[in-house]
């Protein structure tokens, strides 16, 4: 089969998703790298300021991670829906998450901690914070700290990586696919949509009484509504068109909404028609990107310590000094990190998965 026929312009999502290639990994890259420009400005500035990459009232960082949470919805449930084996979706989300971010978190306090921190070892190592946040990591809980006393002349002191807080989320939209799967609520796709909707309206509602409810109901209601997006996607595939006319469209509705509330809820949606466009409708000539090693978990987890690493050492004091330098660091960390880390452990999945299935089996049967 030849590339343009692999690649050829697909009328629906179905068919694109049929395909044996694609463009989505080069699409999470740049999402991550949006992340990366965002921040390369933020943490110069500190908190104090927004960052200055905004449209109305939406920053390229938060809208990237969106994006984010967007092709997650459709990818996951992709997978749950081919193949609903339980223990085998768990051993393959661990394996994508959990390697990688145990390598940082022991690298964080056993060799970013020491060299940035400002207390002498014996104090660093004895005190509570540098294990609380080795727990706090793992187990996806606070991760807006860090190691102790960790960058302490740095805008943001005392934190190490500022994105690893949004990993619970998506670890909670894991077990939102597993629970609507097991109870059929996936069954059709009128109850996807519906499921969707709701979202939409917990959204609407969280943010029209403000300070009634806590931030994790904020942020939760945020990434439900982006990840269930991307689920509506996967349930529509067959009826929805990937269009760059349809997506300029979409795009031109969330400008038009751009002062009001409900400017993100159109952004999403302009960022799932981009998302398809890019993944699935560019020319065949650019199909040889598919070859672009998965580098976006890497350059998620592990660009903001590389810009405070950065801003410590006095080599970035601007923003773009901070982007050229921070980008391809976090890039080279990232690739170490895959072929390293992340795609040994993936290789896993299978083994593991039977591993766990014959143990189960074996426990029932004893």
């Amino acid at each position: 089969m030849s590339t343009k026929t692999i690649h050829m312009r697909p009328a629906t999502l179905a068919q694109a998703l049929d395909r044996p290639a694609n463009l989505l990994t080069p699409v999470r890259l740049l999402l991550a790298l949006g992340v990366v420009l965002g921040h390369s400005f933020v943490n110069i500035i500190g908190d104090g300021d927004p960052e200055p990459l905004i449209l109305f009232n939406i920053t390229i960082s938060y809208a990237a991670v969106n994006g984010f949470f967007v092709l997650s919805g459709l990818l996951i449930s992709r997978s749950f829906d081919r193949n609903p084996d339980i223990i085998r979706f768990v051993v393959a989300r661990a394996l994508r998450l959990m390697p990688a971010l145990i390598v940082l978190s022991l690298l964080a306090v056993f060799v970013v901690g020491p060299l940035f921190t400002a207390l002498s070892p014996w104090a660093y190592f004895s005190d509570m914070q540098t294990w609380r946040y080795l727990c706090d990591v793992l187990t996806f809980g606070d991760t807006s700290g860090g190691p102790a006393q960790i960058y302490p002349d740095n805008p943001w002191a005392g934190e190490f990586s500022a994105s690893l807080w949004t990993l619970r989320y998506e670890a909670f939209a894991y077990a939102g696919t597993v629970l609507v799967g097991l109870t059929g609520l996936a069954c059709t796709r009128t109850r996807v949509l519906a499921l969707f909707a709701a979202s939409v309206i917990a959204f609407v509602a969280v943010r029209a009484l403000p300070g009634l409810f806590p931030d994790p109901f904020i942020h939760l209601s945020r990434f439900a509504m982006a990840y269930l997006l991307g689920a509506v996607l996967y349930a529509w595939r067959g009826s929805i068109r990937i269009s760059a006319l349809l997506a300029l469209g979409v795009t031109a509705v969330a400008l038009l909404f751009g002062p009001t509330a409900s400017y993100e809820i159109f952004l999403n949606f302009a960022l799932a028609a981009w998302i398809l466009v890019i993944g699935f409708g560019l020319p065949p000539v650019l199909l040889p990107l598919a070859r672009i090693p998965d580098l976006s978990y890497g350059v998620y987890i592990w660009q903001w310590a590389v810009m405070q690493s950065l801003y410590a050492l006095n080599l970035a004091r601007d923003p773009l000094t901070m982007m050229a330098l921070a980008i391809p660091l976090s890039v080279a960390i990232a690739a170490l990190s895959w072929y390293a880390i992340e795609k040994p452990a993936l290789a896993q999945k299978e083994p593991l998965s039977a591993w766990l299935k014959a143990r189960v089996k074996a426990g029932k049967t004893a």
